[in-house]
């Protein structure tokens, strides 16, 4: 059995149902769904800074040249969690560095097989360093696994979210945009507060801990 997956006007929608500005046989007007969507945006990445988005962990192969840097695009990863060197289908993990360690090191293009990384993410772009860098090029790879970024979306792209975080997702709107229409809304900030709570429990590889609320 499948879940369909909903778009992000649905979410908009159900979210203004929910604090009654928008009745459940009526539509929404264009500004207030508008509203709702950069609302729900910016939500989303309020989310993504506290982590709560363990299905944006992903894996990319980047193959390798004599270069010492990498642009990360088109996307541009949060974070990158870690990076294997591949050598004929052997994986040999590398050390993170960050950019002290990275800016110390005296001189950056020496050869060998990398064996350190470092990740530079700026506000539109992201560069991956190593070091050291290959002298020739055979067909090796890096393997990364990372975080990917949460795009903005628009009312007719399908919710960056798996299923289920609808809920979550619907309820947290809701209490966030209450707000910007003066609706006190104690009963739907409290269900978005449960809601995101099991979302997160869901979200976890096994780890138990404990968060604040991240609907505001």
């Amino acid at each position: 059995m499948t879940t369909a997956i909903i778009n992000n006007h649905n979410i908009c929608l159900a979210a203004m149902r929910k604090i009654g500005v928008t009745a459940i046989d009526e539509a929404p007007t264009a500004d207030g769904i508008a509203e709702a969507m950069l609302a729900l945006n910016r939500m989303l990445k309020s989310w993504q800074n506290r982590g709560f988005n363990l299905w944006t962990v992903t894996s990319k192969s980047l193959t390798l040249t004599t270069a010492a840097s990498y642009a990360m695009t088109p996307d541009r990863p949060l974070e990158i969690q870690s990076a294997r060197l591949n050598r004929s289908g052997v994986e040999t993990p590398m050390q993170r560095f960050n950019r002290e360690q990275y800016d110390t090191i005296p001189v950056k293009t020496s050869t060998g097989l990398p064996t350190c990384f470092y990740y530079n993410r700026q506000k539109e772009t992201g560069t991956l360093f190593i070091w050291p860098v290959l002298a020739v090029a055979a067909g090796q790879t890096i393997e990364l696994t990372y975080v990917r970024e949460l795009a903005d979306g628009t009312l007719t792209d399908n919710i960056d979210v798996p299923s289920e975080w609808y809920d979550a997702t619907v309820y947290g709107l809701a209490a966030r945009i209450a707000d910007d229409y003066g609706v006190a809304a104690p009963n739907v900030v409290a269900r978005a507060e449960e809601e995101l709570r099991i979302a997160l429990s869901y979200d976890r590889e096994g780890s138990v801990y404990f968060v604040g609320d991240g609907y505001t």
